[in-house]
């Protein structure tokens, strides 16, 4: 491509620099390798291989093209293939980086990708468009402002009115610059809307476009995959005209649509064009970007982040304004969790957020999902009376929501706490205050509204949680524990034995569950997780031992989670190769799951632990990996057996390709080290099958088998070994009997 030796790609590489501060040189690369151009004027004798490498493989199968990061000595390197619309390779785009400290300091080509998005759809586009204007030395300076506005609108924040929604700032701007009648977002995954217009419309002309662009134009864009313009008055699906013309972008990144970008001119009005479309191109990955970043992929409500930003924004904005806070906890969730599977544990939260949307809010007041069973509201301008009524609102939608089939005959309740947040007082306060109040109202009997009083906050409390401690103490001195076992199923590879993961439920005085994550934060509080260990393992073995030779040859295998303060007790080995030796048990039928978190807290008692337990033959996993990095440099120091993959990775392995992303990088991890990996919250078998294909080891999930008590499996574990036994007696020596 000789000709292309004076493209002048300089505009470009501001724009990336400003984007990416860290960036040193700047390359692009023509598809037969040669530099075409570079921000220093010089070729890099260490990146061009990688360069050769890549183009060889794209050129072979376009479809793999991906950017990819590189280490060149201490400075990292990120490239990125540039592929037109039809598959054609265009170049590569590099960017060389300063230094860092190590490889966990770069940033991951993800991020990067996520970083320069408009910008990389840009040079794709405007390479493909403009061959013959790069051949002639020539450059586009139409394209030069429109990468100056793209970037203006991309990246500054808006300040006022109804712009303080970073989408709607977006969707106006594209009004104004493409002189249009109107614009619409459509993501149906997030239940999201936003309009911008420009002028005003009949009165049903805005319920018959969201209409068309719910019923036709989302399904015509998922089929197509591509930009659709229509200058034509057409029909709608009532028989009616719409007299819109119509310029249709899909939102979607590598494959996966999740919405549309939509504008509407009247049929009386210009007909849309190739800059027209090319404009609201160019914002679509923002547009996806802030859709993925701000909402919740359950829900769709704003998440805890973008609560926080719009907390922040309207604090500074008015410093003296009333605002209350909402708070509430999803009663029932953590038992339909466990009954259903976290599929129906999604199906509620759904529901409930549409009961959290339905409601009225005052003037630039949010609702947001803070994540897992908890919700919050920002209401602008609202007293604690005003914020309880709504609240009280809200509580009586939620219990009478109706449910999903599959959650025939549960019902849905919430338990909220209100409070007003003084001037000057931090989110972090506000929310201390009302989750405090919100346990006062579970602990009152659930499905009501408590109110915060500061004088006597504290003091409800402390009882509330001195309450829950007795309780606790009592279940431990009187067994009111329950053992359940969860299995972990192989994936692959049907001749490895399965494991069995044990839970812990605590029943209260009435007999009534507690749901963990109440006890254990108690327990935690007051150093007794150690204690809730040990009776684990001794029950555990206890149950275990009463199976007596049945057991002693099977290949089953349970596992204990183990916390903090037990990895703080040294004498912990020692009781445990005692305890299998007073049960006669092989020391292969453990397994302890140690939580990432707490080996990254106590590496020293870890790397001990670890290596005293494996001498007795025990294994031991890492729990929740993935959820704290800090300690991936730790495990070349650890010799676990396997990787539990957190299940914040697998509950959307199907649908969001960051976390297959993640999934695979800690199989990536996994191999070199020759460890067996598990997945958590497998809750269908098509997540199912994936990850068997990815080459995860183990699942775990409703889907693979739920909860039961430790009794019924051990039950089913006698059954299937008494034949074995019986076989075992038959092929023996018979024995002299003695007279």
């Amino acid at each position: 491509m000789p000709g292309q030796q004076s493209f002048d790609f300089g505009p470009y590489a501001q724009i990336l620099r400003t984007l990416l501060p860290r960036a040193r040189v700047i390359y692009l690369y023509a598809p037969d390798g040669d530099l075409q151009w570079s921000s220093d004027g010089t070729d890099s004798a260490d990146l061009h291989p990688i360069i050769i490498e890549l183009l060889t493989r794209a050129r072979s199968n376009p479809a793999a093209a991906a950017g990819g990061r590189h280490l060149l000595g201490d400075a990292p390197a990120y490239t990125f293939p540039l592929v037109d619309e039809l598959g054609a390779l265009l170049g590569v785009a590099a960017i060389l980086c300063r230094p860092v400290s190590g490889d966990a300091d770069a940033p991951s080509v993800e991020s990067v990708e996520r970083t320069l998005a408009p910008l990389l759809v840009l040079a794709r586009r405007d390479l493909g468009q403009q061959r013959v204007l790069v051949e002639t030395g020539r450059f586009n300076i139409a394209d030069t402002q429109e990468l100056q506005w793209l970037l203006e609108v991309t990246h500054v924040e808006p300040t006022s009115g109804a712009g303080s929604d970073a989408l709607q700032a977006l969707l106006d701007a594209f009004v104004a610059r493409a002189d249009c009648e109107l614009a619409l977002l459509h993501v149906p995954q997030r239940q999201l809307e936003r309009t911008s217009m420009r002028g005003s419309l009949q009165p049903g002309e805005l319920d018959t476009l969201r209409a068309v662009v719910g019923k036709h134009l989302h399904r015509v864009a998922q089929l197509q995959q591509r930009t659709l313009i229509v200058n034509q008055v057409k029909e709608s699906g009532a028989g009616g005209l719409v007299p819109f013309r119509i310029l249709c972008v899909p939102l979607q990144r590598h494959g996966r649509m999740i919405g549309v970008a939509v504008a509407f001119n009247r049929a009386t009005g210009r007909a849309f064009g190739a800059s027209d479309a090319r404009m609201l191109e160019r914002l679509a990955p923002r547009l996806f970007e802030l859709v993925d970043m701000r909402f919740d992929a359950t829900t769709g409500l704003l998440n805890r982040h973008a609560f926080d930003e719009h907390f922040a924004s309207r604090r500074a904005r008015a410093p003296e304004s009333a605002r209350a806070l909402v708070y509430a906890d999803v009663d029932q969730l953590q038992g339909i969790n466990d009954l259903f599977g976290f599929e129906a544990g999604d199906a509620l939260l759904r529901a409930v957020a549409d009961c959290w949307r339905s409601q009225p809010l005052p003037a630039e007041s949010v609702v947001a999902h803070l994540g897992g069973d908890r919700f919050a509201a920002l209401l602008e301008g609202a007293s604690v009376d005003a914020a309880r009524a709504w609240a009280e609102a809200a509580r009586f939608a939620i219990a009478g929501a109706a449910l999903p089939e599959r959650l025939a005959g549960s019902t849905a309740t919430a338990s909220f706490g209100v409070a007003s947040i003084p001037n000057g007082t931090t989110l972090e306060h506000a929310l201390a205050s009302v989750e405090g109040t919100c346990r006062q109202a579970k602990d009152a009997g659930r499905n009501r509204v408590e109110a915060f009083a500061p004088a006597d906050a504290r003091i409800g409390q402390q009882q509330s949680q001195l309450r829950l401690q007795r309780e606790l103490l009592e279940a431990l001195d009187k067994g009111r524990f329950r053992l359940y076992a969860q299995p972990l199923q192989p994936l692959w590879d049907p001749t490895r034995p399965v494991h069995y993961e044990i839970l812990l439920r605590m029943l209260d005085a009435r007999q009534q569950p507690i749901a963990a994550e109440r006890f254990m934060a108690v327990a935690a509080r007051h150093q007794l997780l150690g204690r809730i260990d040990a009776w684990v393992l001794t029950e555990l073995l206890s149950r275990l031992a009463a199976c007596g030779a049945s057991l002693r040859h099977s290949t089953a295998v349970f596992s204990l989670n183990l916390s903090a303060q037990s990895l703080a007790q040294p004498e912990l080995p020692t009781r445990i190769r005692e305890a299998l030796g007073a049960a006669r048990l092989p020391p292969a039928i453990l397994n302890f799951e140690i939580n990432e978190a707490s080996i990254v807290g106590r590496l020293p008692e870890a790397e001990r632990f670890v290596a005293a337990v494996g001498g007795l033959g025990c294994s031991v996993s890492i729990d929740d990996f993935g959820t704290g990095g800090s300690a991936l440099a730790y495990l070349k120091s650890l010799k676990v057996n396997a990787l539990k993959i957190d299940g914040v990775f697998i509950r959307d392995l199907m649908t969001n390709a960051r976390s297959e992303s993640m999934v695979r990088a800690i199989l990536q991890i996994a191999r070199q080290l020759e460890l067996q990996t598990v997945a958590e919250s497998v809750e269908s078998r098509e997540a199912a099958t994936h990850l068997a294909t990815l080459g995860v080891t183990y699942g775990q999930g409703m889907a693979l088998g739920e909860p039961r008590p430790l009794a019924e499996i051990l039950d089913e574990l006698l059954r299937k070994a008494a034949p074995r036994l019986t076989e075992a007696v038959a092929r023996a020596p018979a024995l002299k009997r003695v007279h």
